[in-house]
């Protein structure tokens, strides 16, 4: 007898997830936990492996599409059943158009056919090609002027360079005089990575407003994900974002004579896990911003680890793995993580778990140019911690002007769990780790 497989809730609290290919198709003979499909959930990729052992007798979905956790996407069953109808659990209804008015008529449940080698069934959908003579008949539509591509402005080595490395240096930013793509605009393309698994390129459909072309893009992949988790993060919380500076005189020496015997160990040691640790400082003088809010039982939850999530820029968007247990990691293992975590990020890699469990934030725009801003909390965290370019500023000292290394922080807080003075000592203790970076190797 044909087993319906459910989508299964392969994450914590799973409710959807988008397909990214399926990796078998209607007739194929699977054996027990072959991967089936892969999904995108919660911005990692997930391999879905079959229940059972049997023949694909039908197969829901495409790549792009969004799937419910519970709803039947596979038929497994004997070979005998290939070819045969696939009755869906329950009935379906149909609405028939009837002049004036609509009625919908109850039928008799809709039958899937297999009816090209190689095609995907849809359970309850038949589509048939029209007839040649209504094909004809249909009037062509009036076909949308094209958007204009523009090249971008590079010399030849830069174009050379981006297709060794496999980039369309048309779209590339170029941050050169007049917009021209540099050498280390492609470099920093390229670092950013062809993702992996959940590549998909998005294909707009052309059309034309009022004013001239335009092209519409389906909202997929991680996009969809971040869209959704900005608008929750801003309908839910009562964030407020305040800003100060610190001196990194200091942690820029300590970096700077440790950065060679760490590159030796193949490690890009960054001011990132400095910041970490002096978070992970802060956050255990004050708890409350190492919390969530728990909106369904009007609860505060006070964490007792510290997995502090990296934002990573990737391809796709927007992506915060967390690193795990970051109070008991040095300032090394930190690192490495870091490093590991961004590359699997950037390459569609990364376990569902290690986007799992965070407890604060912090993101760095300060890498791409950035001062100041005003981060979105990851909800339902309580902090997020922004991070912008480290400057060169005249600051006045015991009456005298110095040049001081100044690192811009902003530190965006839920308002409904953490007051602003709190934010603001949580603020004042970042800057005192990062200040004095003695106390964070003694642990203070």
């Amino acid at each position: 007898m044909a087993y319906e497989f459910k989508f299964p809730d392969i994450g914590e609290g799973l409710t959807e997830g988008e397909i990214v290919e399926w990796k078998v198709k209607v007739g194929d003979l699977v054996s027990d936990h072959q991967v089936l499909l892969e999904v995108e959930t919660d911005k990692a990729v997930a391999e879905v492996p079959s229940p059972k052992a049997g023949y694909i007798v039908s197969l829901k979905g495409g790549p792009g599409d969004i799937i419910k956790v519970g709803e039947v996407i596979a038929v497994i069953g004997e070979k005998s059943e290939l070819g045969t109808p696939v009755k869906p659990s329950e009935p379906q209804k149909v609405t028939v158009p009837q002049s004036p008015q609509k009625v919908e008529v109850p039928q008799a449940p809709v039958e899937t056919f297999k009816v090209n080698k190689g095609s995907v069934g849809v359970v309850g959908e038949l589509e048939e090609a029209p007839d040649e003579e209504e094909a004809e008949a249909a009037p062509a539509a009036a076909k949308p002027a094209p958007i204009a591509r523009v090249r971008v402005e590079a010399l030849p080595k830069e174009r050379m360079l981006a297709r060794q490395l496999g980039l369309d240096i048309d779209a590339v930013r170029g941050t050169g005089a007049g917009g021209r793509v540099t050498e280390d605009d492609v470099k920093r393309a390229a670092e950013l990575g062809a993702p992996e698994k959940g590549a998909r390129v998005s294909e707009g459909a052309p059309g034309n407003d009022a004013f001239g072309a335009v092209e519409r893009m389906p909202l997929r992949g991680v996009r969809r994900k971040i869209a959704q988790a900005m608008v929750e993060s801003l309908t839910k919380a009562a964030q407020v974002t305040t800003t100060d500076e610190a001196d990194i005189g200091l942690l820029w020496h300590i970096r700077k004579k440790e950065k060679e015997a760490a590159t030796e160990k193949g490690i890009h040691l960054t001011f990132l896990p400095f910041i970490v640790k002096a978070v992970v400082g802060a956050l255990k003088r004050d708890p409350y911003m190492n919390a969530a809010m728990d909106d369904e039982k009007s609860e505060i939850v006070v964490k007792g680890y510290y997995n502090i999530g990296i934002a990573v820029e990737t391809q796709d968007g927007l992506i915060v793995p967390n690193v795990k247990d970051s109070d008991s990691k040095s300032i090394i293992e930190i690192a490495k993580e870091i490093d590991v975590l961004a590359d699997k990020a950037r390459k569609r890699t990364l376990d569902i778990r290690e986007l799992k469990g965070g407890t604060f934030t912090i993101t760095n725009y300060g890498s791409i140019g950035g001062i100041f801003g005003t981060p979105v909390l990851n909800y339902p965290e309580v902090g997020i911690l922004g991070v912008g370019k480290i400057m060169e500023k005249p600051v006045a000292e015991d009456g005298a002007i110095a040049i001081k290394k100044v690192l811009p922080l902003s530190l965006t807080f839920d308002h409904r769990v953490v007051d602003g003075a709190k934010a603001q000592h949580f603020l004042n203790n970042v800057i005192r780790y990062l200040e004095d970076p003695d106390l964070i190797f003694v642990g203070v």
